[in-house]
């Protein structure tokens, strides 16, 4: 028998994979890793990334470029954001990641920036609860009540970092409804995160408290009329929370679950309901959200290099010290202890599709993320991270 074989016909058959083959290829090697989900963007949670996501070689070789020493032990996530034509939805999503540490709880001192999970966790109880801004707690103690509003107390833990006001905000949250399977940082996608200890120990400790935070005293809870808020009063019961964490430290996080939370938090109106924060529903930002967003937006203090850096390259001179809806914002929350010093950034510039998120440690010293902090606001500026190599460094070149 036989076999009739066309040779043209095969022949072209073999051409056409082997085309196939090399375009797949080049496709491969050129890929940036990312987030995008083509026609139904406003199904998916951006927020909520994978680790395969996070390109971990591109911002390395990135700021290397641009003279970049990093000081030891550094590590620094980038996410840049792009939205849709009318800024309703989020399009796409890039992650850049200062080498395979962002995605890792050891090794580092989140010190400060944790404080942002159990803000949001009680804020979010509260919410749901029906109280607002101008609520008042009392935690009812064994050695006595403390009563403090829940604007001085989100003042105290976000912007002054008061470690005491950490302590309080994680008993109003509730340690299950921070750190259980349907908690807080477990709906944020943030498997690997957990606040466990208290922070100034001594100091708590002589008030009467345990140094393990899953115990929440009897907290008393009043609002006055104000707004779309209704007078009431609400006393929660003392808990002791039952969740179990991988967490052995004082509190154990990663800088791409910090990322997540500030992507949670800031781009809250972006995301479908169902995968947002407990902080308001619609279009529009809540009177709750709006209250938290505003104790993130000011430098620390005079000597801020990190916050001074990006506000040179990304905020022009008529906005600085002034923020206002609608203009150039930086949003924050950083850290520093045992000379580990830490920040999460969000940047909003409102003339521009593209939102970022920065995400950096370093060790040691205050002073230990000046200069990564200045690279990174000049990649933000000009967008440098999607530009090839020769516009790169033309760009870094002319920011110099």
């Amino acid at each position: 028998m036989t076999l009739d074989v066309n040779k043209p016909r095969l022949l072209n058959h073999i051409q056409r994979i082997i085309v196939v083959g090399f375009l797949s290829l080049v496709v491969l090697l050129t890929w940036t890793p990312g987030i995008s989900y083509g026609r139904q963007p406003s199904q998916r949670n951006f927020c909520n990334w994978s680790d395969r996501s996070i390109n971990t070689t591109r911002l390395p070789q990135l700021m290397k470029e641009m003279g970049f020493k990093p000081p030891a032990r550094f590590r620094a996530l980038l996410v840049r954001v792009e939205l849709d034509r009318k800024a309703n939805l989020i399009s796409k999503m890039n992650l850049y990641a200062y080498g395979t540490s962002a995605t890792r709880v050891d090794g580092w001192n989140p010190a400060s920036t944790i404080k942002l999970y159990a803000a949001v966790s009680a804020l979010e109880r509260l919410n749901e609860l029906g109280y607002g801004p101008k609520t008042t707690v009392t935690f009812h103690y064994p050695r006595g009540d403390k009563k403090i509003s829940l604007q001085k107390l989100l003042e105290e833990d976000l912007h002054k970092s008061d470690n005491i006001a950490h302590n309080r905000m994680v008993q109003l949250a509730g340690f299950d409804y921070l750190n259980g399977p349907r908690g807080t940082l477990r709906r944020a996608g943030m498997r690997d995160s957990a606040i466990l200890r208290a922070y100034a120990q001594s100091q708590w400790e002589a008030e009467g408290n345990s140094k393990i935070l899953r115990t929440s005293p009897r907290i008393t809870l009043q609002q006055p009329k104000s707004g779309r808020y209704s007078a009431k009063k609400n006393v929660l019961p003392e808990s002791t929370g039952k969740a179990k964490v991988k967490c052995q430290s004082a509190a154990c996080t990663s800088l791409s679950d910090l990322g997540k939370m500030m992507c949670h938090l800031m781009l809250h109106e972006q995301l479908p309901q169902r995968h947002r924060l407990k902080l308001g529903t619609g279009p529009n930002q809540s009177p709750m959200l709006a209250f938290f967003r505003q104790r993130l937006n000011r430098v620390r203090d005079a000597n801020d290099g990190v916050w001074l850096a990006l506000e040179r390259h990304l905020i022009p001179k008529s906005q600085r010290g002034q923020p206002s809806k609608g203009s150039y914002q930086l949003f924050r929350k950083a850290g520093f202890s045992q000379d580990w010093l830490s920040d999460n950034i969000y940047v909003y510039q409102p003339h521009s599709k593209v939102r970022w998120i920065v995400v950096m440690a370093a060790y040691p010293g205050r002073k230990s993320l000046d200069q990564a902090a200045d690279i990174i606001a000049r990649i933000i500026k000009d967008d440098l991270v999607l530009k090839s190599s020769k516009k790169r460094t033309n760009s870094a070149k002319k920011a110099q």
